[in-house]
């Protein structure tokens, strides 16, 4: 038998070159599909103590690596080869719009038959490049290290994002390359891995400590860079020195704690109607970390007046050209600003009225949902479903959302349990590129990276069948990850049926058959229930937990659209007429 990773003494393969490179970041898993054009690098895997995640097709190993990044904010690695370089695109486009630091290695046709029709040969880094921080594709065997190293680089730096990088098979199977740099030649540490942060001028701390001094009812709106930059606690402590109510975009995390009483939820109009304060009477809007795009409107009204001053604060200035309608628009790291305003001395503490004056408007929202959330009948009510699953969770749990209709009327029932005050572990969806069906992939995840945690996904029955994956959670089973899906089946794809029937009376396409999915759970070894009485859904959830397996309850609910599909149709009605 020929062992190729056995080379020439002072040599090494480019697949032991990959791993060892990967080790020297402290890499110790990796999420991946096998494949013969791989092998090197698999096999070089077993030899650095890197696990092998291998899931059942290349978008849910993206998917994967993308929460495991997102949970972590740390790098995460998706491997594939050729084919299932096109299967991970979606992934790259999620990771991109959410900024996720994920590097991408695809493998790609041997380099010496380059642009001859080789076997499944793709220009890679060209087709990924516009949803990349960073695409490249490695030209000599023995620079697969420096590739790698500034690939991992870019991907950590802040606004951290994916990045692809593209080896040749030919590279991975060559044993030619040297082991250690020659004794006289410049060479790199392939251990670094800092983070740069840019600090504020001091002169821009002194714009924003006069502008929040004077305002009456300023507003703070923490973005995902929030999150990514590690600065949810200090921004917490802010909000509570200053008295300042916090918002946050519709994203795909949730940077603060919910439960704080200066948190007023989404800053979304449709969802959280208690924004629309904000553009009546804000004159002050202090937004760190996050972008004027979609789902804010894009900087514009009706959720942020011409009159509010805005001032973004982004540690790049390319992001803060992105936000050209911002009145003040400053260039540092968001933990670095946080904790200088933090420490400067003479700034105002507000005396409370306002952010009550919020809290009253968002609870007498709430108190119109009261008969949904008390609603005994079957189907039952999507409100009621993911409230009670909700309250079922601890301090420890992670919840994970997916789907159309069904994840925003999560975000209703997250709204209604936050106001009481109450916490989570954490809680990931979909980013905003709104890429369905990452849900199992995601939940499975987070359970890898937090096994003590219990992780619960809410998701929908269209939803679920656009998840990767021989069933929709193998992999949870087969690496012993227990998860608990909660499936709210109503037969249709129900955002876009509502639209169709408000908008032109009439539907196309979006109805599904009424499958038994728990049946299929449950043949795949998951535990499974289908529940039929609204107040079985927590003692539903204890026996799932007690089983110790991953586990699929479903449940029958109502078609009824949510308040966000209502705003969609809003939305587009008006564009449509424009």
């Amino acid at each position: 038998m020929n062992d190729i990773s056995k080379t020439k003494p002072g040599k090494i393969t480019g697949g032991h070159l990959l791993a060892r490179s990967l080790r020297d970041k402290g890499i110790t898993r990796i999420f991946s599909l096998c494949g013969g054009f791989i092998n090197p690098v698999t096999v070089a895997c077993l030899d650095y103590d890197i696990e092998i995640i291998s899931a059942r097709n290349e978008m849910e190993a993206g998917f994967l690596a993308v929460a495991t990044s997102r949970l972590n904010r740390e790098v995460s690695i998706c491997l594939a080869e050729p084919s299932g370089f096109t299967n991970y695109i979606s992934a790259v486009a999620e990771a991109y719009y959410a900024g996720d630091p994920v590097v991408f290695i695809g493998i790609s046709s041997n380099s010496n038959n380059f642009d001859n029709k080789g076997f499944k040969e793709l220009p890679q880094q060209e087709v990924v490049r516009p949803i990349t921080k960073y695409s490249i594709e490695v030209n000599n065997a023995s620079k697969i290290d420096w590739f790698f190293d500034k690939a991992f680089d870019i991907a950590n730096q802040y606004p951290t994002g994916p990045v692809q990088l593209t080896i040749p098979t030919n590279f991975l199977f060559t044993g030619q390359i040297d082991d250690k740099p020659k004794a006289t030649s410049r060479f790199f540490d392939p251990k670094r891995k800092k983070i740069h942060q840019t600090y504020p001028n001091p002169k821009d701390i002194d714009l924003v400590k006069t502008a929040l001094n004077e305002a009456s009812k300023p507003v703070m709106i923490a973005g995902a860079g929030v999150w990514h930059s590690g600065s949810e606690k200090i921004c917490e402590m802010l909000t509570r020195k200053l008295n300042l109510p916090l918002f946050t975009p519709f994203t795909h995390i949730k940077p603060m704690d919910m439960g704080n009483d200066l948190h007023l939820g989404l800053f979304d109009y449709h969802q959280n109607p208690c924004s629309r304060l904000i553009s009546e009477e804000t004159d002050v809007i202090l937004m760190l970390g996050g972008q004027l795009d979609f789902p804010i409107n894009f900087g514009e009204a009706p959720l942020i007046s011409h009159n509010t001053k805005l001032i973004t604060v982004n540690p790049t200035a390319r992001e803060l050209s992105d936000n050209m309608l911002a009145e003040e628009r400053i260039c540092s790291g968001i933990f670095s600003f946080i904790e200088s305003l933090l420490n400067e001395e003479g700034m105002k503490t507000h005396d409370g009225s306002w952010a009550s004056r919020l809290r009253q408007k968002r609870a007498e929202h709430n108190e119109k949902m009261g008969p949904q959330l008390l609603d005994n009948s079957n189907p039952m009510h999507p409100l009621r479903v993911c409230y009670d699953v909700i309250s079922a969770l601890n301090e420890e749990d992670f919840l994970i959302i997916d789907g159309g209709d069904i994840a925003c009327w999560c975000e209703a029932a997250l709204n209604i349990w936050a106001q009481e005050g109450k916490k989570i572990g954490g809680i990931i969806a979909p980013g905003p590129w709104e890429q369905m069906g990452t849900g199992p992939a995601f939940a499975t995840a987070v359970k890898l990276a937090r096994p003590e945690s219990r992780v619960v996904l809410v998701t929908g029955d269209g939803s679920i069948g656009l998840a990767p994956g021989f069933t929709p959670l193998e992999t949870s089973i087969d690496y012993n990850a227990p998860v608990t899906v909660i499936i709210a089946n109503n037969s249709q794809w129900g955002m876009i049926k509502n639209q169709q029937k408000s908008m032109w009376g009439r539907e196309c396409g979006t109805s599904l058959r009424d499958i038994d999915y728990y049946k299929i759970f449950e043949a795949a070894g998951a535990y499974a229930e289908l529940i039929e009485n609204p107040d079985d859904i927590k003692q539903a959830l204890k026996r799932a937990w007690a089983s110790g397996k991953t586990a699929c309850l479903e449940i029958k609910t109502k078609a009824d659209p949510s308040p966000m599909t209502a705003g969609l149709i809003e939305m587009r009605v008006k564009t449509s007429i424009e």
